[in-house]
């Protein structure tokens, strides 16, 4: 039993989604204010190890485990709890590994301040999922800090309504329901005031925001709201359905110049009747208009995908259809996963797909978002770009520096991170974009207004 006079040492660990790295935050903050509770590093030692699990693929599953297997070697006496997304739908499976002295649902994972007393005092393993009810409101506390990091997070969506037939995810965040638009502007004046100065707006399907609350505007009202009331922030969005990239959306990029020129869009395939099997609201000439369309913007504006491949029953011809996609729009980069087959999905009683055949359709699609990643790049050169100083240092005397369209280069560490920066790309070195021309974006203000 743990002394209540004594220091507990936390460490916390993510696994997953930015909304997960936004759930561990909320965590963090709180922490029982009646115990002398230290965060530290999760390979340092602690009394408490709390792993933010992610269930999105069984590879995601095995990290988990392996994770809490390696630390209870090295770590016998300390507690060790899983939460999260795996910890909400197969808390049976999690209940078997006697490492564990806790399984926390995503419902209870906030009450942090509640179960961890119980955990360290009690003696008694804890066991904590509860299931969604249909009629669940948005939850989630404020945060002013973000782990370190340049950017902050800022959930305004969870859940989903759709039940994809590969995918597990409303099962372990329950229904679609959005965030109080007063309660985002506060979250985002908060972690202004914290001293961040780029905002990313995170949800499971972040496009369906406000329909719960009927709240008309909906996804482009917040943005419009909080791109005219913060016009000192930048806001970049997280992955959303080509369907909802809709002029009403794409405006807002030419109305506000604090909105990064970026979107991620959630692809999948590029297959009409692929996109039927996995139960997806949108059509393959939905992702051409969705990625054009963007595109068009403005010079460089950046494009990211998520593909699937290998998704059962994917045939030549489907892959071909998915490969012909890509190849023709205009994107700056691709996510390939290889397709998972999730228990409890109905793909997962699919005919799937040969491994040697998933191993080499990744591989082509892999080469050619290297091929549309260097065009991107290699059209920056030249260029006077924006972007945010980062802390990664992956050369001696440089550090990483993100552009509002989502490229990376390296400039000289001189630089302090979060510093807004003008950088003119020059070339590559070591296969990255690298910069010697960099400028402080307020003192170019100031001598441009001089």
């Amino acid at each position: 039993m743990h002394d209540r006079f004594t220091t507990v040492r936390v460490a916390f660990l993510t696994l997953g989604c930015r909304m997960n790295q936004y759930d561990t935050e909320v965590m963090k903050a709180r922490l029982p204010a009646d115990l002398r509770c230290e965060i530290v590093d999760w390979d340092d030692p602690a009394d408490v190890y709390i792993l933010n699990s992610c269930t999105v693929t069984v590879k995601a599953d095995q990290k988990c485990r392996q994770l809490a297997r390696r630390v209870r070697r090295r770590a016998p006496d300390a507690k060790i709890v899983v939460t999260g997304c795996y910890a909400q739908t197969q808390p049976e499976a999690l209940a078997e590994m006697t490492e564990l002295d806790g399984i926390i649902g995503v419902n209870e994972r906030e009450d942090i301040h509640q179960w961890l007393p119980r955990l360290l005092y009690e003696e008694q393993r804890l066991l904590e999922v509860t299931q969604y009810s249909k009629r669940l409101a948005f939850r989630s506390h404020r945060i002013t800090d973000f782990d370190g990091r340049t950017r902050a997070y800022v959930k305004i969506q969870d859940g989903c309504d759709l039940r994809c037939t590969y995918c597990l995810i409303w099962k372990a965040r329950g229904p679609g329901r959005s965030r109080d638009p007063q309660d985002v502007v506060g979250q985002v004046s908060e972690l202004r005031d914290a001293g961040f100065s780029e905002i990313v707006l995170t949800g499971v399907h972040m496009g369906s925001y406000g329909r719960d609350l009927r709240w008309l505007p909906g996804l482009t009202g917040l943005i419009d709201m909080l791109a005219s009331r913060f016009p000192d922030l930048r806001f970049r969005l997280s992955s959303i359905h080509p369907n909802e990239v809709h002029e009403p959306l794409l405006e807002l990029f030419t109305k506000h110049s604090n909105m990064r020129p970026y979107l991620h869009i959630s692809m999948q395939s590029g297959s009409d009747t692929v996109l039927s099997r996995m139960r997806r609201p949108y059509a393959a000439a939905d992702v051409a208009r969705a990625v054009h369309a963007a595109a068009g913007l403005a010079p460089y504006f950046g494009i990211g995908a998520d593909v699937i491949v290998g998704f059962p029953g994917e045939t030549e011809t489907e892959f071909e259809q998915t490969r012909q996609l890509i190849e023709t729009a205009p994107f700056s980069y691709l996510h390939v996963f290889r397709y998972s087959a999730r228990p409890g999905t109905k793909a997962a009683d699919m005919k799937p797909c040969h491994s040697e055949t998933i191993t080499a359709r990744s591989a082509l699609l892999r080469t050619l978002s290297d091929a549309k990643k260097s065009a991107f790049e290699g059209g920056l050169i030249g260029h006077t770009l924006e972007a945010t100083v980062e802390s990664d240092r992956p050369l001696p005397g440089w550090v990483h520096a993100t552009t509002g369209n989502y490229a990376t280069v390296l400039v000289p560490d001189i630089w302090e991170q979060g510093d807004s920066v003008l950088v003119t790309p020059e070339g590559l070195r070591e296969g990255t974009l690298y910069a010697n021309r960099v400028e402080h974006i307020a003192r170019s203000i100031i001598e441009e207004n001089a």
